[in-house]
């Protein structure tokens, strides 16, 4: 009886934490992505790489003291910026045992007219955090394989 109870226990706790980790949503309205950005805004896409390190963690981005939205394991963010010198920061949020979040800051220097594509990752022999640019083609390619997210 003991075991049931531990496996029915183990089985609610990892349910729980892998349906909390599913959403991606967005704090603000995703741009047109059949309209590039205006000449002095860059886009950004940011996505989740498809590695099984850190899949439990949903991924919190910041642009200058704002919450751009939240990355679970198949969505994607995009925003536009204006071009130019900026930094991003992303915040892997894992369950309250876990501690505080796992973070990466990277600068971002963008030019006017351009999109830009990020991949964000969790290093598996480091356990640090990664966000790694992509040329065109692999980002529209990781980005192809992800949902659009929710507004909020």
């Amino acid at each position: 009886m003991f075991s049931t109870l531990r496996l029915t226990l183990l089985g609610l706790a990892a349910a729980l934490t892998l349906s909390c980790a599913a959403t991606t949503f967005q704090n603000l309205p995703t741009p047109d992505p059949e309209v590039g950005p205006a000449e002095d805004m860059c886009r950004i896409y940011a996505a989740r790489s498809t590695q099984m390190m850190g899949r439990a963690r949903t991924v919190e981005l910041i642009v200058n003291d704002r919450s751009i939205g939240r990355l679970g394991e198949a969505g994607f963010l995009c925003w536009d910026l204006p071009a130019g010198r900026t930094v991003v920061q992303a915040l892997f949020h894992g369950a309250v045992i876990d501690g505080k979040p796992v973070e990466t800051v990277f600068g971002f220097d963008g030019e006017g007219g351009k999109t830009y594509y990020y991949e964000l990752r969790v290093d598996s022999s480091t356990r640090k955090s990664v966000a790694r640019a992509l040329d065109e083609d692999g980002g529209k390619a990781l980005i192809a394989q992800r949902n659009v997210p929710e507004i909020r």
